[in-house]
């Protein structure tokens, strides 16, 4: 017994010899102050998101802008079309300083932009249009809803959020993504060819490689999987291109699969259709308490009445914060996950853990935050935890069986670890 004992224990310290485990490095100073500064600026932008439509209701301007749109309008449709017009411009004039700070001076002060003036301009631009149409096409729907069924509005209103959700999961890529950024094809055809060989054994088949060209705007690190069906396609920024091996990338790539092949776009389409279904009753409920209690403040009466919006959006916001650190956790399960299947289907602990050690690098991520930022922030698991179960999961060296073997085509499964 006590033979074997010692031959596990040389086992596990020969393995962990041979294969070099990769140390996760401190952050660096300017990562810290990047880490402390966005937990302060996180923390502002909850309390803006709820104290501005406050403010708005509790002064009655919220319906002054009802009476200009209802004046201009004449009728129902034009007048909600107007008071969101007007109503989503003031928001966007109030946010202003602070979205440059936080998307243009920070970004640069930390040196994670190079872009210009003139591009952020551009780009702020094309947003709020993007927003604004996007907006306009969906905010007549729940108040004629409220018109035609008071009491279950917030059913039909759930029922119809899940084909607009899907609707956009498959026209983003093709029609919302290329408005700010230009894609096109790998310039580097070996490695396209590899990452398509990679995506044939993880069962993705059909699939499109496309380049995006961010380089000119910052250094930052990206790379997904997007769409479904026609629309579906894999994605990388010339930066992670520029910044990574070969190894490192198919790793990373291996990991955006994975979120496809496990079917994440889905899971995660069920979670938040139940989170809208329980949110919108709680916002029917609490808003026409608020405008029984508070209607003189408010200056309306019924929910129907379009000045409520910025009501139900603070209750819209209070609710998803409050709900924040369930989604997050959500989340971070699904990158765990996903982060085993690209171990899995590359067998490359050393490029793994290496890539991840660059995404700390280059986009001034803290390792090793606090359990109150994984709490209210992380949307995926710490870089730190990432380094460090990359270098322990090794399944295949044990002769245990792979979690996702199953998903994996022959070429993968008959292949020798790396």
């Amino acid at each position: 017994m006590k033979k074997s004992i010692f031959l596990f224990l040389l086992l596990n310290t020969s393995l962990a010899f041979c294969f070099d485990s990769v140390s996760v490095p401190p952050p660096s100073a300017e990562a810290v102050s990047f880490y402390r500064s966005g937990n302060i600026l996180w923390a502002l932008s909850r309390c803006f998101e709820l104290i501005i439509p406050i403010l708005i209701l509790f002064t009655g301007f919220s319906a002054k802008i009802r009476n200009i749109a209802r004046t201009l309008g004449r009728v129902w449709f034009f007048e909600v079309i107007l008071y969101f017009i007007f109503y989503y411009l003031l928001l966007l004039i109030l946010n202003l300083p602070y979205t440059y700070y936080l998307t243009y001076i920070r970004l640069k002060d930390y040196g994670l932009s190079f872009q210009t003036f003139h591009d952020w301009l551009i780009n702020f631009v094309k947003s709020g249009w993007v927003n604004l149409g996007i907006g306009l096409l969906v905010i007549w729907i729940p108040y004629l809803l409220i018109k035609k069924s008071p009491k279950k509005w917030w059913v039909y209103t759930w029922l119809l959020s899940i084909p607009i959700m899907l609707l956009f999961q498959v026209i983003a890529p093709v029609w919302i993504d290329p408005i700010f950024n230009r894609y096109g094809p790998m310039k580097d055809k070996k490695l396209e060819q590899q990452i398509l060989q990679l995506a044939e054994c993880a069962g993705i088949e059909g699939s499109r490689v496309y380049e995006v060209d961010r380089s000119k705007d910052t250094k930052m690190m990206n790379a997904y999987v997007t769409g479904f069906g026609q629309t579906k396609r894999i994605v990388l920024t010339d930066t992670i291109i520029q910044g990574m091996s070969a190894k490192e990338l198919l790793f990373v790539m291996g990991h955006e699969m994975g979120h496809y092949v496990l079917h994440h776009m889905w899971y995660g389409l069920a979670y938040f259709s139940c989170l809208a279904l329980l949110g919108l009753y709680l916002i029917d409920k609490l808003a026409k308490s608020a405008i029984r209690k508070f209607s003189i403040k408010f200056r309306f009466t019924h929910l129907g009445d379009i000045a409520s919006l910025p009501l139900l959006l603070v209750l819209f916001q209070a609710f998803m914060l409050l709900s924040t650190p369930l989604s997050n956790y959500v989340s971070r399960v699904m990158e765990h996950e996903a982060d085993i299947f690209g171990l899995e289907i590359t067998k490359d602990n050393r490029a793994a853990a290496e890539a991840f050690v660059k995404l700390q690098r280059e986009n001034l991520a803290y390792p090793r935050p606090g359990p109150i930022y994984i709490f209210w922030r992380s949307t995926h698991p710490p870089l730190g935890q990432r380094v460090d179960f990359c270098n322990s999961y090794r399944p295949w060296v044990r002769g245990v069986p792979l979690k996702y073997a199953a998903k994996f085509n022959r070429c993968q499964s008959s292949r020798d670890p790396l």
